[in-house]
């Protein structure tokens, strides 16, 4: 089992609320040139204005790292969005559908907040109040427009049915728009939060079962894999190696040293181990790797790996470290003598004795042997 590399996919509100502003600010821009078109000079001029503070808006929150009050910012914008859709409605008429924008702002403002707030009571005291001025606000300029019989009053020209059916067509495709625009950034922080929801899973998933200095497995791992291999028939073999003269390292050049040194030849044992093996830090100095396959190719790999911890080029505050390792060795067909060993008979009946036992009984068999290798000589692969 490798390590694990973790990435994470991040999105910002302000970056969510500076693409809102400048999605604004282009519907704005186009609103200008039509109400320029028609002679509707005191929208026009209120456009310059919108466009204006949309764009400024949007690249201060592009420059700033981040936004404190986002609440405000987006009142700012409800304010204006509401203003200019009220002026629209009581001067070119409700058949123009400006009223629209104030419904359909209700949640993307929302959305903003739910993400952005901290105090989870402002954010629905803030969505209630956005919602009851959006209700009074349009019911009334609507009954307002009405009661004079369609718009207002005022110096401004009447709208011809032509210029009248270019506002809704163009109204409702912006409102069109701005829902899939809309849906589109729900999408990517959606997204987002459910790569970060998995990337918390994954981290926790991996400090759960590995041990954070060599990113081994642990002991809990190992025998949750074992659970999963002893239901089937696989042959596997079992090494467990223990640093030489560890403690002497530790004592000389320091604990600091001495995790070096383990994260050195744990990563040089899981370099060696393929995906569907496991190694294991079993304690201490101790660590216990898994070969599948046949014995005879998992002792040469597991020679190639004693080789390639003794030639570590360790060096530590300016000294050399040399580092060997002793290992015990053992097959999965040599539990029946493992357990013979420890005074049981394996009968007949599978189920008898406990594969988990019997795995229990093979690592024991594995420890003698690793015992009986410190003892000639260190740095020896002991199989028998």
């Amino acid at each position: 089992m490798k390590k694990i590399k973790f990435n994470a996919l991040e999105i910002t509100g302000k970056s969510a609320i500076s693409f809102v502003s400048f999605m604004i600010a282009a519907m704005h821009l186009c609103f200008l040139f039509l109400f320029l078109d028609f002679k509707v000079m005191p929208l026009m001029y209120f456009n310059i204005g919108s466009v204006t503070f949309y764009i400024v808006l949007g690249i201060i929150l592009i420059s700033v790292k981040r936004i404190n009050h986002y609440l405000f910012v987006l009142t700012l914008m409800y304010v204006e969005v509401i203003t200019h859709a009220v002026l629209c409605t009581l001067l070119l008429g409700v058949d123009t559908f400006f009223i629209l924008y104030p419904i359909i702002v209700l949640p993307v403002i929302g959305y903003l907040l739910f993400f952005n707030l901290k105090n989870k009571q402002t954010f629905m005291v803030a969505v209630i109040v956005f919602i009851i001025v959006t209700v009074i606000v349009t019911g009334v300029s609507v009954g307002v427009a009405e009661f004079y019989g369609g718009t207002i009053p005022t110096d401004v020209a009447v709208l011809s049915r032509k210029e009248k059916m270019i506002f809704r067509v163009v109204n409702i495709t912006f409102s069109a728009l701005a829902l899939f625009g809309f849906t589109v950034m729900f999408y990517v922080e959606m997204t987002s939060l459910m790569a970060q929801l998995r990337e918390s899973t994954e981290r926790l998933k991996y400090t759960a079962t590995h041990d954070a200095l060599t990113g081994l497995t642990n002991r809990r791992s190992f025998w949750e894999y074992f659970d999963a291999l002893c239901s089937g028939d696989d042959h596997y073999n079992i090494a467990m190696g223990d640093l030489d003269s560890f403690k002497k390292i530790n004592d000389t050049y320091g604990h600091g040293c001495g995790d070096m040194v383990l994260k050195s030849v744990a990563d040089v044992i899981l370099g060696m181990t393929k995906d569907n093996e496991i190694a294991c830090r079993w304690g201490g100095e101790e660590m216990v790797v898994v070969f599948m396959g046949g014995r005879e190719e998992a002792l040469k790999r597991l020679e190639e790996m004693r080789l390639k911890i003794e030639a570590l080029n360790l060096t530590y505050s300016g000294l050399d470290i040399h580092v060997t390792m002793t290992f015990g060795f053992a097959d999965s067909e040599e539990i029946g003598r493992a357990l013979s060993e420890i005074n049981l008979e394996k009968k007949e009946d599978p189920d008898s004795v406990t594969k988990r036992f019997g795995v229990e009984s093979l690592i024991s068999m594995v420890d003698k042997r690793l015992y009986n290798g410190k003892h000639s000589g260190k740095n020896v692969i002991v199989s028998a």
